[in-house]
């Protein structure tokens, strides 16, 4: 595959380096590239959707927060689509590898920026005593006064399910803390494929405990807490503790077990290169 098809994580080597000692190039395909792309745009251009209609009140904060959450929910599976496609398909399964964790990544990356780092910078000048969903439903003439103020809307939503978006609570605050960590590891796995570095995939593989542990924390904490933060019945708990938190428990557990394939290669190629002469 030639570096341009591979924008996304991966660059042809320098000519100073010696090729044979390096890992294979790997790159996003296209059409898992485009495939990601029509994905979210899809997902996300709904929730746009869904925005629009609380804005001009067709839709109320409970309701429009709750089909968005669900909808960015679907969204994370995008990872699954191009293995159960391409699975069986002729080609390197270690590139197949590659495409769903990039995916995964960036999915993972894309959710961390866009709400939990703004909502770790912004909830503790923006929910101060705060404790209920009616103190929340309050402001909802605030968020349509302006489409500026919508921005209140997206970092309260899941406060429809959890309360813990906004009641300052310690154990969901310090968790949400880890947002900066991963993004910070996603961005520098892009930058050792960029390279080549035959220590790619250990960022993948170290990375995976990490979202389990903190979503083993964030849910169990709530039940062992009696659900005292839930807002609503059965489903409204499933949402918040369940659907929205299971990508984050499992498919870490499932990248770090193909990122250990992806490292072996690396290192077995790295070896193999460096015990024969450059050409």
């Amino acid at each position: 595959m030639s570096a341009s098809a591979g924008t996304w994580d991966a660059a042809a080597p320098s000519a100073e380096v010696d090729d044979t000692a390096l890992p294979a190039v790997r790159s996003l395909s296209p059409s898992a590239r485009n495939f990601f792309l029509a994905w979210s745009g899809a997902w996300w251009g709904g929730v746009g959707v869904v925005a629009v209609l609380f804005f001009v009140g067709v839709l109320d904060f409970m309701v429009s927060s709750k089909i968005s959450l669900y909808a960015i929910s679907i969204w994370l599976n995008a990872w699954i689509v191009p293995f159960v496609l391409r699975r069986n398909e002729t080609g390197s399964k270690l590139d197949l590898y590659h495409d769903c964790l990039v995916i995964w990544m960036l999915s993972y990356l894309m959710t961390n920026a866009l709400w939990e780092i703004p909502w770790v910078l912004a909830s503790p000048f923006l929910f101060v005593d705060m404790h209920s969903i009616d103190q929340v439903l309050a402001q909802t003439g605030y968020m349509r006064e302006s489409i500026l103020h919508m921005y209140y809307w997206m970092l309260a939503s899941f406060s429809s399910v959890d309360l813990r978006t906004i009641n300052r609570d310690s154990t969901f605050y310090s968790l949400e803390m880890f947002s900066f960590v991963n993004v910070a590891t996603v961005l520098y796995f892009f930058h050792l494929n960029k390279k080549r570095s035959p220590y790619r995939y250990v960022v993948a593989v170290l990375g995976s405990g990490e979202p389990v542990a903190a979503t083993f924390i964030f849910s169990f904490s709530e039940v062992f807490g009696g659900f005292e933060n839930m807002t609503g019945g059965v489903a409204d708990t499933l949402l918040a503790l369940v659907w929205t938190q299971y990508q984050y428990f499992f498919f870490p557990l499932v990248f770090g077990a193909l990122g250990i394939v992806l490292l072996r290669d690396d290192w077995r190629r790295s070896r193999e290169g460096e015990a024969e002469p450059a050409s």
